[in-house]
């Protein structure tokens, strides 16, 4: 079943790049991405949200939103992890936009928020692009430009431990394998309860089934045989993709694809002249004053003097993933 739904994916993948060619010529308004979906009715199922057309901002514009924000009443014998799993969302977003639900026991009939609407994160939107704190992938057309109406493709991932964090900076894809042999490295090798060298293809292969080695040293993007751990820092410092999301990656990425792995847990973005913040942990502890640090990027953006500063501060300090709209004066009120 999982792999019929991942060629139903790469189907819809190609339906929106032909879509993509005639939004273009119709015409869209404002800079923020299109949602490609059917209406969902209020008591539906959450739709696993990975694709959408996104305009690519200029170097003096705020990136746009993708997707859109869903609500889930749990089910009895439910835990977050069930609902991240089915919505293709990481453990810790959906844990980080629900704070006060208990990911294990959540109570049935309890209203969920399903975190399935994203501010872009800053980069050269080319290539495979992975916000660290956010433990996410956006994926865009490697000839995509400023001002056009690209498609694109987003997934959940696992991401390092803070004792062997992702690396930061460009990167390109070296090579590509499926069925991958992990050769393991001697510092992985010493923390082995059973030491074992070279770990063939199959189920106890924590590579899963692909694998997208990076010019960036040993590093790689690979699947899993453990899809509990998407969304969590468990990894030496590859990325980690669900099996069924690689397996629609994987065929679609070339060898020389660019890629960037970006650091940042606060991100502004804009969507009908409203300006938005979303905002993740440090997993690395590596901002000292956060607050601080959420101020300049305010400043950085540009947006610094257009925002409720007491509704910025709660969201900084709620910390929930969400994008939330901080537009000094009303609210949208909105939800969507």
């Amino acid at each position: 079943m999982r792999r019929t739904g991942a060629d139903a994916e790469a189907r819809a993948l190609r339906r929106l790049i032909g879509l993509a060619t005639l939004l273009v010529l119709v015409g869209t308004s404002g800079c923020g991405p299109i949602w490609l979906g059917r209406p969902r009715p209020a008591t539906a199922e959450p739709e696993k949200i990975t694709a959408a057309l996104a305009r690519v901002p200029a170097a003096d514009e705020l990136p746009g939103l993708v997707g859109r924000m869903q609500y889930h009443r749990v089910k009895g014998g439910e835990t977050l992890l069930d609902v991240a799993r089915e919505a293709g969302l990481g453990f810790h977003e959906l844990r980080d936009a629900n704070p006060m639900v208990d990911e294990w026991v959540p109570p049935p009939g309890a209203q969920v928020v399903v975190p399935s609407r994203w501010i872009l994160p800053r980069s050269r939107y080319r290539g495979l692009v992975v916000n660290i704190p956010e433990m996410r992938m956006y994926v865009f057309p490697t000839n995509a430009r400023a001002g056009e109406l690209v498609p694109l493709r987003t997934w959940a991932v696992g991401i390092g431990t803070e004792e062997a964090p992702s690396p930061i900076g460009p990167f390109t894809i070296r090579s590509k394998d499926a069925n991958p042999t992990w050769i393991v490295p001697d510092s992985i090798l010493r923390t082995m309860d059973n030491p074992q060298r070279v770990v063939p293809p199959g189920p106890d292969n924590p590579m899963g089934a692909y694998r997208l080695r990076l010019s960036h040293g040993l590093y790689a993007i690979h699947g899993t045989n453990d899809p509990w751990s998407i969304g969590r820092l468990t990894t030496h410092g590859c990325i980690r993709l669900y099996p069924e999301d690689l397996e629609v990656l994987y065929p679609n990425v070339a060898p020389g694809t660019p890629g960037e792995l970006v650091y940042q847990p606060v991100k502004f973005g804009t969507r009908d002249a409203r300006v938005y913040v979303e905002v993740h942990a440090d997993v690395y502890g590596r901002i000292r004053d956060f607050d601080r640090y959420a101020r300049g990027e305010a400043e950085k953006a540009g947006v610094d003097k257009r925002i409720d500063v007491a509704r910025f501060l709660a969201a900084v300090r709620e910390k929930r993933g969400i994008p939330v709209d901080v537009t000094k004066g009303p609210t949208g009120g909105k939800r969507t």
